[in-house]
């Protein structure tokens, strides 16, 4: 199944990329700025996404 959703990226598909998909990083922004950067709950910190995360940012 996976292996045939990544070649559907190709074609646009983008749940691939899920956790921003889903506005990952966005939860983690606002959970650090509650918890004035000291959360250790965050989602994308440590993950397989983060640096996906993180080139989609610089793309958009």
């Amino acid at each position: 199944l996976q292996e045939a959703e990544f070649a559907a990226a190709e074609r646009g598909f983008t749940a691939v990329k899920h956790q921003r998909e889903v506005g990952t990083g966005y939860f983690d922004q606002v959970t650090q700025a509650i918890q004035q950067g000291q959360s250790s709950t965050t989602a994308l910190k440590g993950s397989t996404e983060e640096e996906q995360f993180k080139n989609s940012d610089k793309a958009a």
